[in-house]
C-alpha cells in the first residue's frame, strides 16, 4: 500500500460514479488507504442497498436529530466527507488481493437501482425524514470519497 493521498472528486451521478469504477477496474489503480476496489464496492454496496431496503438499525434519536443532522447537512452543502470509523457491520469481508469482478458487478447494479430508486428511505439509521435526493447526492459523495484513495494507472485524456 502507498502513502495515503487522496484524490479529491466529487460525483454527482450514478453514471459518473459508475464510469470511474470502470476506470479503475480496466486501468488499474494504486490504493492508498485501506480498501481495494472490491472492498470500496462492496461497502458502497452496503450503504446503498440499506438505504433502498433498510439497515435493520437505528441509531439514537438524539444522534439523529442534531449531531449526524448538523454534520450531514454540512456535508450536502460543501460536498467534502471525511473519513470516520466504519460500522462492523458496513465494513467489507473482502480478501485483500486482486479485485472481484462479481462483488464489483453488484455494486453497478447496486448504483443503477440506487439513481432509479423513487423512495421513501424507510427508518433510515441517521437521519429522520431524509430526502431520497439528498440521500442520492449523499452517495455519491460517499463514493467519491472512498473511490478518491484509488489513483488511477491511466491519467484522464
Amino acid at each position: 500500500m502507498a502513502a495515503s493521498s487522496k484524490r479529491t472528486l466529487d460525483f454527482h451521478s450514478g453514471d459518473e460514479v459508475i464510469a470511474e469504477i470502470q476506470r479503475l477496474r480496466t486501468g488499474g489503480y494504486t490504493q492508498t488507504k485501506n480498501w481495494n476496489l472490491t472492498q470500496a464496492c462492496e461497502h458502497l454496496t452496503a450503504t446503498m442497498t440499506g438505504g433502498m431496503d433498510g439497515f435493520g438499525f437505528r441509531l439514537p434519536w438524539i444522534l439523529r436529530a442534531t449531531i449526524i443532522k448538523w454534520v450531514c447537512k454540512r456535508m450536502l452543502r460543501t460536498r467534502k466527507m471525511t473519513s470516520a470509523p466504519t460500522l462492523k457491520r458496513l465494513k467489507p469481508t473482502s480478501p485483500t488481493g486482486p479485485d472481484n469482478d462479481a462483488i464489483i458487478d453488484d455494486c453497478i447494479a447496486a448504483i443503477n437501482r440506487a439513481s432509479e430508486f423513487p423512495g421513501p428511505l424507510i427508518d433510515y439509521p441517521f437521519l429522520d425524514d431524509f430526502d431520497v435526493e439528498d440521500w442520492r447526492q449523499f452517495m455519491w459523495m460517499h463514493a467519491s470519497h472512498h473511490l478518491g484513495f484509488l489513483i488511477p494507472n491511466k491519467p484522464t485524456a
